[in-house]
């Protein structure tokens, strides 16, 4: 299985169309949110990659999310099976930032919301927002991963979890049996190319 992921767009139109000519050698598409305040970029990225699995971020607009989420692949509190025996659970949006921007959630509502999901080891975790203490370090002194979003993955130990927000990481880690891929902001033109072969998940970040 090979998977093409990315997070953190922000309406950048050169790497949407390197993205949508790459994801044509990919099984899957993984879109971690932070792509669009536009209704018009929304729409655009549907039809560059209507296969791809979508989450929103917490910078996308309203007006983005009732695009975005008439996709078939909108995975947002939803699961989808694969192949391989493995499945994709989405959980996008963020603990509220600053910036006071449209898709933040309490750490309460996070929890809550997530605890309900059918979260199994086999699941694949599309999350825009890292859990607390991973590759969520900004500005050298601040963390802005989400506490709710660590404690769902050590209770319900996901094979995988992917996750954009903080800008200033890209990389792999282990939390538990989880494998963390912390993905590089796609308007910078980078991303991530994921094999998995029986369980066992390599990943290469790319150029776009």
């Amino acid at each position: 299985m090979r998977i093409l992921a990315f997070s953190d767009l922000h309406d950048e139109e050169a790497a949407l169309e390197s993205l949508s000519r790459m994801s044509k050698s990919y099984d899957f598409v993984f879109a971690c949110g932070d792509l669009t305040q536009s209704e018009w970029f929304a729409e655009s990225f549907l039809s560059s990659m209507p296969g791809a699995y979508v989450i929103p971020g917490n910078w996308d607009s309203r007006a983005a999310h009732a695009v975005l989420s008439k996709s078939p692949g909108w995975l947002h509190g939803r699961r989808a099976e694969l192949k391989c025996g493995l499945n994709a659970v989405g959980f996008g949006l963020s603990p509220p930032t600053p910036f006071g921007t449209y898709g933040e959630l309490s750490e309460d509502d996070i929890y809550s919301q997530m605890a309900k999901l059918p979260i199994d080891g086999n699941t694949l975790l599309l999350l825009h927002c890292p859990p607390k203490g991973h590759f969520d370090q900004v500005h050298l002194v601040r963390r802005i991963g989400s506490e709710s979003i660590l404690r769902i993955i050590n209770e319900k130990r996901p094979l995988a979890a992917f996750f954009g927000h903080a800008h200033e990481h890209e990389g792999t880690s282990e939390l538990g049996t989880t494998k963390l891929v912390k993905l590089p902001p796609a308007n910078s033109m980078r991303a991530a190319s994921v094999t998995i072969r029986d369980k066992r998940i390599t990943t290469q970040f790319i150029a776009l």
